[in-house]
């Protein structure tokens, strides 16, 4: 019986991989036209996504039906976010954090970290769904379920869940359209831009211009097993400001940032924990220096983050 068992769990596994690594790809390869709601921090939010897959990379539509109107555009030359409150477009490489979760290639890494189990069957937006779920080894990051498409693979809904499993942020497709082809006006813009002010990122701006490369002259000494640094900037985070360190850090599914300041006064002092939704920070000073930590992590991560932040041994 336990060998049964062990060989049970061993195929379970192999389905959650395989399923996942199926709606990876069917996010990127398929045609597909849909409504979905998003649940974070206490409110919710209607979006409605148009996705035209190619081997360029495609192109994406992403606009809000509630609230102020915004939208988000890419192909794989631009980002363009529209925001009609501010009346402002910005045009650049960097994307906004997409409203699906990214699950890395290397699912092999991943299982060190996360047990990838399958729980059953559900219906979801009218179709029969596989659920997975991504639960987190230790109390450092997050868990995923995904209701993912039994037919095409679609993502139809995830859940971004704490330690006991309650859902943290939820999106969900209300309507879904998946075609051969999409008609080119749902790909263009409703808001025009038309006396917006519009920024292009990489214009000579000193406030924002960052250089990469190079090593952080700071050192993080704790991190959650798994956890590599993936990206490293300096750049000024405000006018005047000195130049600040910016690292990345992600075990391949969850991430957080560390920033570096010279503080320039006391009253700009961020200290403690401060939480909007899944989304958390914290805040100290070392040696007349701000650090913050954020991520879509959960409290004790960036807390132990930031208390292990220390001056590399040549800047001490």
């Amino acid at each position: 019986p336990a060998l049964l068992a062990i060989t049970g769990q061993a195929f379970a596994e192999q389905s959650a991989r395989q399923l996942l690594d199926n709606m990876s790809t069917a996010l990127q390869s398929l045609n597909y036209d849909g409504t979905f709601v998003y649940l974070h921090d206490g409110k919710l939010e209607s979006m409605r996504i148009v996705h035209q897959a190619s081997e360029q990379g495609g192109q994406e539509r992403l606009m809000s039906l509630t609230g102020s109107p915004r939208e988000v555009l890419r192909d794989n030359k631009a980002v363009t976010c529209i925001m009609a409150d501010s009346k402002s477009v910005t045009v650049g490489q960097s994307r906004p954090r997409p409203p699906f979760p990214v699950v890395p290639d290397d699912l092999d890494r991943l299982s060190r970290y996360y047990h990838l189990q399958l729980q059953g069957e559900d219906r979801m937006a009218g179709h029969l769904t596989q659920v997975v779920a991504i639960t987190p080894k230790d109390g450092f990051r997050y868990g995923y379920r995904f209701w993912i498409d039994s037919s095409n693979y679609m993502l139809l809904k995830s859940d971004l869940t704490n330690a006991d499993g309650v859902a943290i942020e939820q999106v969900m497709f209300t309507r879904l359209d998946v075609s051969d082809r999409l008609s080119a006006v749902a790909l263009q813009p409703s808001l025009t831009g038309d006396g917006y002010n519009w920024t292009r990122q990489g214009d000579d701006d000193s406030r924002n211009a960052a250089t990469a490369g190079g090593s952080p002259r700071w050192a993080v000494k704790r991190l959650p097993i798994g956890f590599q640094m993936t990206d490293f900037q300096r750049k000024r985070m405000r006018r005047g400001g000195a130049s600040a360190e910016h690292m990345v850090f992600s075990d391949g599914l969850a991430s957080l940032s560390v920033y570096i300041e010279k503080m320039k006064s006391q009253a700009d002092t961020f200290l403690g924990l401060s939480t909007m939704g899944a989304m958390n920070a914290f805040g100290a000073v070392v040696d007349g220096y701000q650090v913050t930590v954020v991520g879509e992590v959960p409290p004790a991560t960036v807390q132990m983050v930031a208390a292990s932040v220390q001056r590399g041994a040549a800047d001490k």
